[in-house]
Protein backbone atom coordinates (compact mmCIF):
# COMPACT_ATOMS: atom_id res chain seq x y z
CA UNK A 1 0.00 0.00 0.00
CA UNK A 2 1.43 3.36 -1.07
CA UNK A 3 0.74 6.17 1.39
CA UNK A 4 1.27 9.78 0.34
CA UNK A 5 1.56 12.72 2.73
CA UNK A 6 1.01 16.45 2.33
CA UNK A 7 -0.24 19.57 4.07
CA UNK A 8 -4.03 19.83 4.17
CA UNK A 9 -5.83 22.17 1.79
CA UNK A 10 -9.23 23.93 1.99
CA UNK A 11 -10.57 21.47 -0.59
CA UNK A 12 -9.98 18.64 1.91
CA UNK A 13 -12.75 19.93 4.15
CA UNK A 14 -15.40 17.26 3.49
CA UNK A 15 -13.29 14.13 4.16
CA UNK A 16 -11.18 15.86 6.85
CA UNK A 17 -13.91 17.12 9.17
CA UNK A 18 -15.34 13.76 10.32
CA UNK A 19 -11.82 12.45 10.96
CA UNK A 20 -10.92 15.48 13.08
CA UNK A 21 -14.20 15.14 14.97
CA UNK A 22 -13.54 11.44 15.63
CA UNK A 23 -10.32 12.37 17.44
CA UNK A 24 -12.25 14.00 20.29
CA UNK A 25 -16.01 14.08 19.75
CA UNK A 26 -16.74 14.60 23.47
CA UNK A 27 -14.44 17.61 23.66
CA UNK A 28 -15.77 19.15 20.46
CA UNK A 29 -19.42 18.78 21.43
CA UNK A 30 -18.77 19.92 24.98
CA UNK A 31 -17.15 23.16 23.82
CA UNK A 32 -18.84 23.92 20.52
CA UNK A 33 -22.37 22.45 20.59
CA UNK A 34 -23.87 25.81 21.50
CA UNK A 35 -26.67 27.91 20.05
CA UNK A 36 -28.02 25.22 17.72
CA UNK A 37 -24.58 24.43 16.30
CA UNK A 38 -22.72 21.14 16.59
CA UNK A 39 -19.06 20.44 17.12
CA UNK A 40 -18.86 19.44 13.45
CA UNK A 41 -20.22 22.82 12.38
CA UNK A 42 -17.46 24.72 14.15
CA UNK A 43 -14.68 22.38 12.99
CA UNK A 44 -15.75 22.94 9.38
CA UNK A 45 -15.83 26.71 9.83
CA UNK A 46 -12.44 26.92 11.53
CA UNK A 47 -10.79 24.49 9.08
CA UNK A 48 -11.42 26.66 6.02
CA UNK A 49 -10.73 30.09 7.53
CA UNK A 50 -6.95 29.72 7.41
CA UNK A 51 -6.35 32.15 10.24
CA UNK A 52 -5.29 30.10 13.29
CA UNK A 53 -3.85 26.81 14.50
CA UNK A 54 -7.31 25.30 13.93
CA UNK A 55 -7.18 25.93 10.18
CA UNK A 56 -6.24 23.60 7.33
CA UNK A 57 -2.61 24.72 7.24
CA UNK A 58 -2.02 23.18 10.67
CA UNK A 59 -2.87 19.67 9.47
CA UNK A 60 -0.97 16.95 7.64
CA UNK A 61 -2.95 14.34 5.74
CA UNK A 62 -2.34 10.79 4.56
CA UNK A 63 -3.71 9.66 1.22
CA UNK A 64 -4.12 6.20 -0.31
CA UNK A 65 -4.94 6.12 -4.02
CA UNK A 66 -5.66 9.83 -3.83
CA UNK A 67 -8.20 9.42 -1.03
CA UNK A 68 -7.73 11.25 2.26
CA UNK A 69 -7.71 8.53 4.90
CA UNK A 70 -5.76 10.08 7.81
CA UNK A 71 -5.14 13.46 9.38
CA UNK A 72 -3.38 15.05 12.32
CA UNK A 73 -2.14 18.37 13.66
CA UNK A 74 1.59 18.63 14.42
CA UNK A 75 2.60 22.05 15.72
CA UNK A 76 5.50 23.34 17.77
CA UNK A 77 4.74 24.74 21.20
CA UNK A 78 5.54 28.28 20.04
CA UNK A 79 2.51 28.17 17.73
CA UNK A 80 0.22 28.19 20.78
CA UNK A 81 0.76 31.78 21.84
CA UNK A 82 -1.25 34.87 22.68
CA UNK A 83 -1.59 35.91 19.04
CA UNK A 84 -3.14 32.56 18.16
CA UNK A 85 -5.52 32.75 21.12
CA UNK A 86 -6.75 36.13 19.88
CA UNK A 87 -7.33 34.69 16.39
CA UNK A 88 -9.30 31.76 17.78
CA UNK A 89 -11.37 34.09 19.97
CA UNK A 90 -12.16 36.19 16.88
CA UNK A 91 -13.17 33.06 14.96
CA UNK A 92 -15.51 32.03 17.76
CA UNK A 93 -17.06 35.50 17.90
CA UNK A 94 -17.62 35.51 14.13
CA UNK A 95 -19.23 32.07 14.18
CA UNK A 96 -21.40 32.29 17.32
CA UNK A 97 -21.92 36.01 17.78
CA UNK A 98 -22.77 37.61 21.11
CA UNK A 99 -23.55 36.38 23.73
CA UNK A 100 -23.08 32.68 22.77
CA UNK A 101 -19.37 33.16 22.10
CA UNK A 102 -18.71 33.68 25.82
CA UNK A 103 -20.10 30.22 26.63
CA UNK A 104 -17.85 28.64 24.01
CA UNK A 105 -14.77 30.54 25.19
CA UNK A 106 -15.39 29.62 28.83
CA UNK A 107 -15.73 25.94 28.03
CA UNK A 108 -12.69 26.09 25.75
CA UNK A 109 -10.62 27.62 28.54
CA UNK A 110 -11.63 24.80 30.88
CA UNK A 111 -10.74 22.19 28.26
CA UNK A 112 -7.34 23.79 27.74
CA UNK A 113 -6.58 23.04 31.39
CA UNK A 114 -7.27 19.39 30.60
CA UNK A 115 -5.12 19.46 27.44
CA UNK A 116 -2.66 22.35 27.85
CA UNK A 117 -0.21 23.28 25.06
CA UNK A 118 3.40 22.20 25.55
CA UNK A 119 6.55 24.21 25.99
CA UNK A 120 8.33 25.67 22.96
CA UNK A 121 10.79 22.78 22.59
CA UNK A 122 8.00 20.25 21.94
CA UNK A 123 5.76 19.34 19.03
CA UNK A 124 2.11 19.04 20.05
CA UNK A 125 0.34 16.15 18.32
CA UNK A 126 -3.43 16.57 18.18
CA UNK A 127 -6.60 15.70 16.29
CA UNK A 128 -5.41 12.38 14.88
CA UNK A 129 -8.05 10.56 12.86
CA UNK A 130 -8.07 7.63 10.44
CA UNK A 131 -10.99 6.52 8.26
CA UNK A 132 -12.84 3.69 9.95
CA UNK A 133 -12.39 1.29 7.01
CA UNK A 134 -8.61 1.92 7.00
CA UNK A 135 -7.89 1.45 10.69
CA UNK A 136 -5.44 -1.26 11.62
CA UNK A 137 -3.56 -0.93 8.34
CA UNK A 138 -0.69 1.25 9.55
CA UNK A 139 -2.00 4.64 8.37
CA UNK A 140 -1.80 6.30 11.79
CA UNK A 141 1.58 4.75 12.54
CA UNK A 142 3.00 5.93 9.21
CA UNK A 143 1.70 9.48 9.67
CA UNK A 144 2.99 9.68 13.24
CA UNK A 145 6.39 8.21 12.38
CA UNK A 146 6.88 10.64 9.54
CA UNK A 147 6.02 13.68 11.64
CA UNK A 148 8.15 12.49 14.57
CA UNK A 149 11.14 12.24 12.22
CA UNK A 150 10.44 15.76 10.91
CA UNK A 151 10.28 17.07 14.48
CA UNK A 152 13.63 15.45 15.23
CA UNK A 153 15.26 16.92 12.11
CA UNK A 154 13.88 20.35 13.00
CA UNK A 155 15.56 20.29 16.40
CA UNK A 156 12.60 19.70 18.70
CA UNK A 157 13.37 17.84 21.91
CA UNK A 158 10.01 16.17 22.56
CA UNK A 159 6.68 15.19 21.05
CA UNK A 160 3.66 15.31 23.35
CA UNK A 161 0.05 14.28 22.98
CA UNK A 162 -3.06 13.62 25.04
CA UNK A 163 -5.10 10.44 24.95
CA UNK A 164 -8.41 9.71 26.67
CA UNK A 165 -8.17 7.15 29.46
CA UNK A 166 -10.96 5.29 27.67
CA UNK A 167 -8.92 4.93 24.45
CA UNK A 168 -6.64 2.04 25.35
CA UNK A 169 -6.09 1.10 21.71
CA UNK A 170 -4.60 4.48 20.88
CA UNK A 171 -2.43 4.45 24.00
CA UNK A 172 -0.96 1.09 22.98
CA UNK A 173 -0.12 2.48 19.55
CA UNK A 174 1.65 5.47 21.08
CA UNK A 175 3.55 3.22 23.47
CA UNK A 176 4.78 1.11 20.54
CA UNK A 177 6.21 4.29 19.05
CA UNK A 178 8.06 5.08 22.30
CA UNK A 179 5.67 7.43 24.09
CA UNK A 180 5.20 7.12 27.83
CA UNK A 181 2.54 8.49 30.19
CA UNK A 182 3.85 11.43 32.23
CA UNK A 183 0.64 12.83 33.74
CA UNK A 184 -3.09 12.19 34.09
CA UNK A 185 -5.66 14.99 34.30
CA UNK A 186 -9.29 14.95 35.40
CA UNK A 187 -11.89 16.30 33.02
CA UNK A 188 -14.39 18.80 34.44
CA UNK A 189 -16.26 21.35 32.33
CA UNK A 190 -19.09 23.29 33.96
CA UNK A 191 -22.32 24.14 32.21
CA UNK A 192 -22.28 21.18 29.79
CA UNK A 193 -24.15 17.89 29.99
CA UNK A 194 -21.46 16.18 27.89
CA UNK A 195 -18.89 14.28 29.91
CA UNK A 196 -15.29 14.71 28.78
CA UNK A 197 -13.09 11.72 29.71
CA UNK A 198 -9.95 12.16 31.77
CA UNK A 199 -6.78 12.54 29.72
CA UNK A 200 -3.27 11.08 29.86
CA UNK A 201 -0.41 13.28 28.71
CA UNK A 202 2.15 11.18 26.84
CA UNK A 203 5.65 12.21 25.86
CA UNK A 204 8.33 10.99 23.47
CA UNK A 205 11.90 12.23 23.93
CA UNK A 206 13.63 12.84 20.61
Amino acid sequence: MNIEFRTAMPSDVEPAIPLIYSSGSHEYDCAFAVGGHTGLDYIKFSFVTGSSTESYGSYRVALVDGRLVGIGSFLGGAAFNTVNEVKIAWQILRFYGLPKCWTVMRRGTQLQKLEPPPEKDAVFIQKLGVSEDMRGRGIGTALLSRQINIARVNGFRRCVLDVAVTNQRAQLLYERLGFRVVEERKGHVTGSAIHVPDQKRMELLL
